[in-house]
């Protein structure tokens, strides 16, 4: 299967705070990103697949696919926000052939180190945000989801009970060792 973006460069700049002049080498990417990093580890690996699936052929548009159509359109603004958090180091940063360099114009200033720490913390929450409501919804509606088994459930779940994105260990029930089918 090709590259397919559940997630348009249209809706992201619609639904987000970025500059209708970022080219698409730097949106895209960002799209990628978040759908195979943070969207495939919110749906698993046969949901997202099947999503792409229906998108790719334009089954998503089928009458019958109506609870996965509404799946696609939840996940709009998780993908929104988790790739601009992905595109702010892209478009930030230039990897040449001499080092790191920054993008400067007469015109604009670079923000500090700190100030996109800030914009990235804000648009982290807002994903966050999209993620606890979408696991939410898809527990709400799982019987609708055959592609959904019960380690993805479990999942979703622990989640729900201690959603963070941060990089320290919160305590709660992430530490308790799942016993019965579900041990990854």
């Amino acid at each position: 299967m090709g590259q397919v973006l559940l997630c348009s460069e249209a809706f992201l700049k619609s639904a987000t705070a970025i500059s209708d002049n970022i080219s698409g080498k730097y949106i895209q990417p960002a799209i990628r990103e978040a759908q195979e990093v943070g969207l495939r580890g919110i749906l698993g690996d046969a949901l997202i697949d099947k999503l792409k699936d229906m998108v790719a052929d334009g089954t998503i548009r089928d009458e019958s696919n109506l609870a996965y159509r509404d799946l696609l359109d939840r996940c709009q603004y998780y993908l929104s926000y988790s790739a601009v958090v992905e595109l702010i180091p892209k478009v930030s940063l230039k990897i040449t052939g001499f080092g790191l360099a920054k993008a400067t114009d007469e015109h604009l200033e670079s923000v500090s180190q700190d100030e996109r720490a800030k914009a990235e913390w804000y648009y982290q929450g807002k994903a966050d945000s999209c993620c606890v409501a979408l696991q939410g919804w898809i527990l709400d509606n799982r019987d609708a989801f055959p592609e959904l088994d019960e380690c993805t459930c479990e999942r979703m779940r622990s989640n729900l009970r201690s959603a963070a994105s941060c990089g320290i260990w919160l305590g709660g029930v992430r530490g308790r060792v799942t016993i019965g089918k579900c041990r990854r």
